[in-house]
Formats: structure tokens, C-alpha cells, sequence
């Protein structure tokens, strides 16, 4: 890279950074450089969390689980002369000089730019919740969590898991729960002749899985209640303590572990960079994922940034035919990444900007423990043929971000590790 080369700066390397710069690549003209900026070397295969998390310690050590999830950058086929990663962590933007200030690198010249940083946990100042929840976010949760439950498991007879919030993640993770706590338990306690360990998933909404079809939603309840979870729905939590979880309606329920998957939010940092915020700490976008600046203090709206993109978990984009925000989910985020790159070509090149459609649902397959998944890719169908339908949109995954015999090792010992509870 010369002096003279112009840089668009992905700031994010998730499903999103990644999808933006695999868009980028091979149509920049020449004199533009793409630098993905993370502050890790890897990206998260977030999809897998919820495997890692059960997953036994004497089964698979973190050192063989990290190289199950953690996709490094640089071994990625998208490290080219017009292409780089940047290990370090974006702190602040300057808008007149066209900077961006990162905590390691310090001020870094940018002509455009797409957020693609991702989201937190959501607490909703409930209190206890931050204190004695666990989230599943990183892979240090997923290992910390898999911890607490074996160390209990051997010095309680009986133990009671709470799931809170039923979406995707939290049907998840309760499912595949269920058979890698039963199996730890005979491993732990071979005396015992029963799996006294009870689970409880709840939702604040009227329904589990808000915003999913009815036809998913029966599906997942049978699938559940099949596999022993106690579904409670009108539940929201109101306070945490170490041993109860106390719920609006008054009730209250034992708290041995409580897993807490209720709730994200935009990263705390985008409040503080001079854009329009949700109420979920996501950035406000045009049509064309644009960032909005924050009025002037005349009250004066301001017009759209013509250099500044977001996507995923830190856009909030108003889906026309729902009347609803877009749901934060990776096909979403992979779709709004192909139109950002595809919009920031177009800026530079002179033409006119596309506007992002969204569909009126995405493809999506839900694992519901044990070789089981309900899947909606535009045919409906559940069981192991879902399942294997799973195996085969995260194999195609990895193979489109490594090279064939790369990714083709990563999803083997992801497949091979995820095996150990079926």
C-alpha cells in the first residue's frame, strides 16, 4: 500500500465484517485498500457457542475447543495485497478529519467505513441479573458456564437450570443441555440412578420464540417438553439472588444455575460517536444502511453520512413490510454486509446507491438437542433431516472464509466435538 491508497475501514471481523469484505475484495478499484479492524486475531463461530458450553472438560480441553470455534483471520483466503487485518480495538471517530482512533495504532485515516462490531448482553438493570447470571456471548462464557454446572453437579443431589429468554439461542442451549447434564451426572455420580437435574426455560413474551412462524413455535414446545423442559411464558424477571429468581407474576424460582439469553444491545461505545441511537444502542440507518448524525442543538436533522455504514447487531433497520426492526440474526446481518460493500462500490464509482430490502423472513435452522433441528429455508421440514441440513449450511460456511482443506479440518473437529452428548 502506498501513501496514496484510500482506505474502507470494516470495523468488526463477525459474520457481517466478514460477509462485507468478501464483497469488497474483488471489485475494489485500484488505489482502495480494505482493513478489517478486530480486536481479536479470530472470528467466532457464534452458532457453536451453545455446543461448546456442553461440552464435558475430560472430553475436550479449551485449548482443542477454541480451535473448534475460533476461525483465525489470517489463515482466511481473504488476506490479499488489497486486503489486511488489524489486531486492535476501536475507541473513537473524528468526523471532520476522517479518523478513527484505535487503542493500539492510534489515529488511522479512513474513507469509509462499516460498523460491524457486534452486540452485548442485555441486562435491563434487573437487579442480580449481571451479578448472578450467566451469558453466552464469548467463548470464555461458554467455558465458564460449563464449569459452574459440572462443579455443581458434583456436590448437589438435585439441581435445578433456568433458561432466560426463549429465542433461538436460549431454546438452544436448554435442549443440548439436557443430555450432557444427564450424561455428566452418571459420569460425576455413578451411585445415582436418576438425573435429578430439572429444566425450566421462560419468556417474558406471550409465546417462546418471538417473532418465529406458529408452525416452529409448536414444533420447538413439543420437541421440548418431549425432551423434559418446563416452559414458562408471561415471565419476565424482575430480580436475581444467589439461590431465587423472582419473577413479575410474584412467583418464584430456584436458582441453582440461571443462564441468561434475554436480551442484546449494541455495544455501550456507540453512544459516545456523535450518531443517532436506538434505544438498543444500535445506530439509526437510512435505506441505504447510512449512519444518521445526531441533530444539531437547533433541532435540525441531519443528513445521512455519505461515508459511514452499519450492519447487523449496530444498524437498526425498519423492515417495511413487518413494520418491525430487522431482527439481529446472521443471515440478516449477511445480507445488509452485501449491500453496504455493494453501496460503498457504487459511491466510488459515481452511480446511484441501492437501497437494503429486507425479506420478509430468512432461512434459518433451529437444533433442538441430539441429532434434531427445525429448519425453514424456503421448504419446512424438522428431525434429523434438519439436523443434517445444520451440518451442511455451517460446512458451506467455513469452506466460503477458508481454504478447502482448512475448512474442511475446522468443521471436522467442530462436528466431531459437538458429537460427544448425541
Amino acid at each position: 500500500m502506498t501513501n496514496n491508497t484510500k482506505h474502507i475501514v470494516i470495523i468488526g471481523a463477525g459474520f457481517g465484517g466478514i460477509t462485507a469484505l468478501r464483497h469488497l475484495v474483488n471489485k475494489l478499484p485500484s488505489g482502495y485498500s480494505v482493513i478489517v479492524v478486530d480486536r481479536h486475531r479470530h472470528q467466532l463461530y457464534t452458532p457453536f457457542l451453545y455446543e461448546i458450553a456442553s461440552i464435558p472438560h475430560e472430553v475436550s480441553d479449551d485449548s482443542v475447543l477454541k480451535s473448534c470455534i475460533l476461525i483465525p483471520l489470517d489463515q482466511t483466503k481473504y488476506k490479499k495485497d488489497n486486503a489486511s487485518f488489524l489486531q486492535d480495538e476501536f475507541e473513537a471517530i473524528n468526523l471532520q478529519n476522517k479518523t478513527i482512533r484505535l487503542k493500539g495504532a492510534g489515529e488511522m485515516p479512513y474513507d469509509y467505513i462499516i460498523f460491524a462490531l457486534g452486540s452485548e448482553t442485555a441486562y435491563f438493570n434487573i437487579p442480580g441479573l449481571q451479578e448472578y447470571g450467566y451469558p453466552l456471548k464469548t467463548f470464555d462464557d461458554a467455558v465458564r458456564m460449563r464449569n459452574a454446572v459440572e462443579n455443581l453437579l458434583k456436590r448437589k443431589d438435585e439441581l435445578h437450570i433456568t433458561v432466560g429468554g426463549a429465542g433461538s439461542s436460549g431454546v438452544e442451549l436448554v435442549a443440548e443441555f439436557v443430555n450432557f447434564i444427564c450424561m455428566m451426572k452418571e459420569k460425576l455420580v455413578p451411585q445415582s440412578n436418576i438425573c435429578s437435574v430439572f429444566f425450566t426455560l421462560i419468556e417474558a413474551s406471550p409465546d417462546i420464540l418471538p417473532g418465529f412462524d406458529s408452525w416452529v413455535i409448536e414444533k420447538t414446545k413439543k420437541r421440548l417438553k418431549k425432551l423434559g423442559v418446563s416452559i414458562r411464558v408471561n415471565s419476565a424477571v424482575t430480580s436475581v439472588t444467589k439461590d431465587t429468581i423472582i419473577l413479575k407474576n410474584g412467583n418464584t424460582l430456584a436458582n441453582d444455575i440461571f443462564i441468561w439469553t434475554g436480551g442484546v444491545k449494541g455495544p455501550t461505545l456507540c453512544r459516545s460517536l456523535g450518531f443517532e441511537i436506538s434505544p438498543k444502542d444500535s445506530f439509526i440507518v437510512d435505506e441505504y444502511l447510512r449512519v444518521c448524525p445526531r441533530a444539531t442543538v437547533d433541532g435540525k436533522a441531519k443528513h445521512p453520512s455519505k461515508s459511514i455504514f452499519a450492519i447487523g447487531d449496530n444498524a437498526t433497520v425498519l423492515n417495511h413490510a413487518t413494520q418491525k426492526p430487522v431482527a439481529w440474526n446472521v443471515p440478516a446481518a449477511e445480507a445488509e454486509a452485501k449491500v453496504a460493500a455493494e453501496n460503498i462500490i457504487r459511491a466510488i464509482q459515481g452511480k446511484p446507491l441501492i437501497p437494503f430490502k429486507p425479506a420478509k423472513k430468512y432461512p434459518f435452522v433451529l437444533a433442538v438437542g441430539e441429532k434434531y433441528a427445525i429448519a425453514d429455508i424456503g421448504i419446512r421440514f424438522s428431525g434429523f433431516i434438519g439436523w443434517i441440513t445444520k451440518q451442511i449450511i455451517e460446512l458451506n460456511y467455513v469452506i466460503s472464509v477458508l481454504p478447502m482443506t482448512k475448512a474442511i479440518s475446522f468443521w471436522w473437529r467442530s462436528f466431531r466435538a459437538s458429537r460427544v452428548n448425541d
